[in-house]
Parts: C-alpha cells; structure tokens; sequence
C-alpha cells in the first residue's frame, strides 16, 4: 500500500548558478513544493506515489524518469499530448530568501479534476493509500469546480479511514484575490488531520501567524496533530483539539544554521522529515527536530532538490 500519495504540480526550476563571462548562469532542475516533499519523502524510505499532469515533451519525460531515479510510483502521473509543464526562476538574495517568476498558464496541471476521468482516476487510486498530501499551491493552480470536487474526494476518503496533510503554502498570483485563497484554505482545514502550516504564510493569508490565532482557528476546524513553522524559531506543535483548544502543545527550538544559501525548499523538506519520522513511529516533538535536520540540510545548498548523495550524508545513518 502507498503511504503517502502527494497531489501537485512538478515544474521546470531555473535556479542561479554562478556567471561565465559577464552572464548569468542558470541550472536546469525540476520541483513544485508537493514534489518536492515527495522526493525527499521516497529518500527518507517512505512508500510515496505522486498524482499529476505532464505533457509529453523533453523536459515532461525526464521529469518521469528523475521520479522513478528517485522511487516515486508514478502510476498515477498523466500525460497530455503537445502540452508542457510550468516553468519558473528563482532569484536569492543575500541572505538566501528567494523570489520567484512563473510561467505556468500552460500547465497540465492546472487541469487535474476537470473531467470525470481525473476525479475517477484519483478515487480508483485512494483505495490503496494511507494518507494524501496536498498544498495551498495544489488548490490554487485548479478551477473552483475542480477545487470543491477534491474537497469532496478527501471527505470520503477521510470516511474511509484515511488520513489528509495539508500544507498552506501561500502563493498570491495563483488566486484572484485574497479571500478566495483565504476561504479556500480555510475550507482545506476542515478536511485535514495534520497540519504543517508556516506561520508568514498564515499571516499573509488569515491575517496573523501568532501561535495562538492559528491554533484557534486549526481547532475549531477539528485538525488533530498542527505543526507550525517559524523559520529559524522554534516549531510550535499542538495535538487533540478540545473544546476550542489544544491538549498538548510543544515548542521544538530549530537549531542555528550557518552558511544559508537557498531557503527553496526548506519548509517542504522538513514536511518530508516530519512525516517520515512519525510514520515510523516517533513522537512529534522528535519528528520535528528531524523535520529542521532535513531543512537545515537543503537550506545549505542551491535549488529544490539536494544531490540525493549530500542528502543522506548529512543526515548520516
């Protein structure tokens, strides 16, 4: 059975990559924020397939194959004749924050649930899974009919026993404004059993990331087990909402990381590091400090995707 199926868009990354002669040099890789937790998940030994749209291009086709280097099952990966996937840049400043440019009207992606077949598709492939992962980006890139048809998917699979992580990764262009993407996510709340929210994300989308106000909200929408990320501040857990409130809440201090070049990536690596420590069993406090090991990892390097080799050294055994 797949443990973790994780629903998303995968694009082609231009990250910066030094300059040659007066130029600036770019690297070619592939990732998108749910893909990216995926691969890391699959490296951390984690059973995890990954439901999207391709086309059917160079770039399309080597993105299969980098998923399947990597162990991800890909039954569920569609490919679309003549279509190509998204594209964006990334720009770093100084102290490794990132800006980002898109090109992905053109995407696939962007299409999932739109017809019978992908809603049908998605159902079939539930049977066999313990937990969906999906993100804000994931509802942002679909239509308003697409959006509340997946909703419903995840009610009844939650029904049925399964399990929904939510990530509330903000992106203001995907949206036609802020209350679509706020009821939106509000909306995805209400369907999720664990929660990796980051709190500037909750600030720019509910209008504050204080603990306090996003736990309130998290419980009185039912999610179970909330982990807040704060960038280099302590991660902020809270598990059994009751009567309005969390019996148990932790405060996971993130340890200093020196030499920061690239923070892509660094709240869905540490989603892979969480998940893959408390599906082997670990409380949530010890799965968060591993969740910032794996974030303090990629976060040294450029790019989405750490060189798989770096990856597990750092970690070690």
């Amino acid at each position: 059975m797949v443990q973790i199926l994780a629903v998303g868009e995968v694009m082609v990354e231009l990250a910066p990559a030094g300059e040659a002669n007066g130029k600036k040099l770019m690297a070619l890789g592939y990732a998108g924020d749910t893909y990216n937790t995926s691969i890391y998940l699959s490296r951390l030994g984690v059973h995890t397939a990954y439901f999207t749209r391709l086309g059917d291009d160079l770039y399309s086709r080597e993105v299969v194959q980098t998923m399947q280097e990597e162990g991800l099952d890909t039954e569920s990966v569609e490919i679309v004749s003549g279509r190509t996937p998204g594209l964006y840049l990334i720009a770093n400043q100084a102290n490794g924050e990132r800006h980002f440019s898109f090109w992905r009207n053109q995407s696939p992606a962007r299409e999932m649930f739109a017809a019978t077949a992908s809603i049908a598709a998605l159902e079939q492939r539930l049977k066999n899974v313990e937990q969906v992962y999906f993100s804000g980006i994931t509802l942002g890139i679909l239509s308003d009919d697409a959006r509340r048809d997946f909703m419903w998917i995840l009610q009844n699979f939650r029904a049925g026993g399964g399990k929904v992580v939510f990530d509330n990764n903000y992106r203001p262009q995907l949206w036609r404004d802020r209350e679509q993407a706020r009821v939106a996510m509000t909306e995805a709340l209400h369907v999720t059993d664990t929660a990796l929210l980051t709190d500037d994300d909750a600030a720019r989308l509910w209008g504050s990331g204080a603990t306090v106000d996003v736990l309130a909200m998290c419980s009185t929408a039912g999610v179970a087990e909330v982990v807040l990320k704060c960038g280099p501040n302590p991660v902020q857990l809270a598990l059994r909402p009751e009567s309005g409130a969390y019996a148990e809440q932790y405060s996971v201090p993130v340890p200093p990381v020196s030499g920061v070049v690239d923070t892509t990536a660094a709240g869905d690596s540490f989603n892979a590091g969480y998940l893959s420590a408390r599906l082997r069993g670990a409380d949530p406090v010890d799965a968060a400090a591993f969740g910032s090991r794996c974030a303090g990892v990629v976060i040294q390097h450029r790019g989405a995707i750490v060189e798989r080799a770096i990856f597990a050294a750092a970690l070690g055994p």
